[in-house]
């Protein structure tokens, strides 16, 4: 009789943790072809992944050589572009794709790891958010709510390498990601990648859960002392 409250705690607390598949280290081709299933990092699923068009003057990287990887964690899930990407003078590189969060959410970052730029070169990462509604065609226009544009750069001597926006609670979000490494005329630019953040907060059921599958698991442990 003694076991069955500790079964039941395990029970509500697995319940409060179980999600659908988790994201793992992958090709961005790979991503893409997880389609509207996607999967989860923490408590935000991931999904639509989609490559767009982007400048006609940049040369698009390829998206089986994006490597994505996820981590952050449980309520501030990341995925980590890894480009490995230089453009020399005269050359423009661009990785332009968009996906869809769904969770409990609240707000999104961007930041870039490592660039390197000299001469007129730059590297940019610029992350669309279109919070509860989407984005209209191949590019972040014509949100029907309140949509956010956050930049990120290097250039030879400045740099801004993270920026974030908050938004209203919100179930999903429509999201363009744009990561650019330009020469310039005489310059070079490296990015070698760069990572969206995600904010979440918990779903009130899954805390609930947790909290009830907590007091079971005092209570038993109280009553197997007396």
């Amino acid at each position: 009789m003694q076991k069955f409250p500790l079964s039941a705690a395990f029970v509500l607390l697995l319940s409060a943790g179980a999600s659908g598949s988790p994201c793992l280290p992958a090709s961005l081709q790979n991503y893409i072809a997880l389609g509207a299933t996607g999967c989860e990092v923490g408590s935000v699923q991931f999904s639509g992944f989609a490559i767009e068009p982007g400048q006609t003057i940049a040369t698009p990287v390829a998206p089986t050589q994006v490597q994505v990887s996820p981590g952050g964690t449980n309520f501030n899930p990341t995925l980590t572009f890894t480009l490995n990407s230089t453009a020399t003078a005269g050359l423009v590189l661009e990785s332009f794709f968009r996906f869809e969060s769904v969770g409990i959410l609240t707000g999104a970052s961007i930041t870039l790891i490592a660039p390197a730029a000299s001469g007129d070169g730059a590297i940019t990462g610029i992350l669309d958010v279109c919070p509860n509604s989407l984005f209209t065609g191949n590019v972040p226009l014509g949100c029907a709510t309140s949509p956010s544009t956050v930049t990120a750069f290097a250039i030879s001597g400045s740099s801004l390498l993270t920026d974030s926006v908050s938004f209203p609670r919100s179930n999903f979000i429509d999201v363009f990601v744009d990561l650019t490494a330009d020469g310039g005329l005489a310059g070079s630019a490296t990015l070698s990648s760069a990572s969206v953040s995600i904010a979440a907060i918990p779903e009130p059921g899954a805390a609930l859960l947790v909290a009830v599958g907590i007091a079971a698991l005092g209570t038993w442990r109280l009553r197997t002392r007396l």
